[in-house]
């Protein structure tokens, strides 16, 4: 039984001992006022040892008797529920939400991710895994605490109410991921989010394929339909194995990673070629795209392309190899 449930009812049964306590010195006793015989009920479920209010014959002592015993009983577990509930929830709920509204507060160019489910939490854990800041919005107060203990900040509501999204930083975060349990319920919280933050790239999740055209009328930059990817996944395992053994090197966590560049306006990139900066020998790393700042992308870009301010280079290359770029400095021939 939760520990709330079992709170309440032994407030009722507390309440239950005392009445029943009151009417049976009522019963037992002769001449005895509903107030004295409340009254000395009180002081018996207390146990504080106050001088009894009159003299008890021996029915009165039974009956006292079995008051305090089953008195002390209900008022233990009340007490032992009340601290379950102040521990486990009440106490959690004020102080970790007070920390939590805070840390979140800090968050700038975030992620938010709508439904800590099975997807959710794996893509919160390759987030954290790329060392991204994430923030949880779950109306499952269960799943919040698995994100909590996995070091997630979270929000717990409604990710389709706008005071929700607000709370999790919608107005500073660099993207929103909902896979939300239902398409319908996905199809909101883009609607929702893409009326808040018109700049804002939101990634969602579809369980059929009629989904797709809704969720990008409401407003989805991508829709990813996990059945889709899983058929792909599937055929290129049996068709083109070596391809699909690649992409496992490059984002499964080994020693080589596929990643992506912003390159800032005072990188020493800016306005040298390919061949000029010598990428594969000072950092082993290859470009494979750039996506102009115009959002066209160019796959095996020439060697005497110039890069530009604001460009992103897809590139493979060693663990870490897109902080390494972005330190870069042209190295001696």
């Amino acid at each position: 039984m939760p520990a709330q449930r079992k709170l309440l009812f032994a407030v009722f049964a507390l309440v239950a001992v005392f009445l029943v306590g009151a009417w049976g010195y009522q019963l037992i006793e002769d001449d005895v006022s509903f107030g004295e015989a409340a009254y000395m009920t009180i002081i018996t479920i207390s146990t504080t040892g106050f001088e009894n209010v009159w003299e008890l014959d021996s029915a009165g002592r039974i009956w006292t008797s079995l008051i305090i015993v089953f008195g002390i009983a209900v008022v233990t577990v009340a007490f032992t529920s009340l601290v379950a509930v102040v521990v486990g929830g009440e106490l959690r709920g004020v102080m970790g939400r007070r920390s939590l509204q805070n840390k979140i507060a800090k968050y700038d160019g975030h992620y938010i991710v709508c439904g800590y489910g099975r997807m959710g939490k794996l893509i919160c854990d390759d987030l954290q895994n790329r060392g991204k800041k994430i923030v949880v919005i779950e109306q499952d107060d269960k799943r919040t605490v698995i994100a909590e203990e996995s070091g997630v900040a979270y929000v717990l509501g409604d990710a389709t109410n706008e005071d929700t999204l607000r709370d999790a930083g919608i107005d500073r975060a660099g993207g929103l991921v909902t896979v939300l349990d239902g398409d319908a319920d996905n199809v909101f919280v883009t609607l929702t989010a893409a009326g808040m933050r018109k700049d804002m790239p939101i990634i969602s999740r579809a369980e059929y394929f009629d989904s797709e055209p809704k969720l990008k009328r409401a407003g989805a930059t991508h829709v990813v339909c996990p059945q889709a990817i899983g058929a792909v996944r599937i055929a290129n395992l049996m068709a083109r194995p070596a391809i699909a053994h690649f992409v496992d090197i490059t984002t499964g966590g080994s020693d080589w990673e596929i990643d992506e560049v912003l390159v800032p306006a005072d990188s020493a990139l800016v306005g040298r070629s390919l061949r000029d900066l010598k990428l594969r020998k000072h950092s082993n790393a290859m470009v494979v795209a750039i996506r102009g700042k115009n959002g066209d992308t160019k796959v095996s870009p020439d060697a005497d392309r110039l890069i530009q301010a604001g460009e992103v280079l897809v590139v493979i290359g060693p663990t870490g190899i897109a902080d390494a770029l972005l330190d870069f400095e042209l190295g001696d021939d």
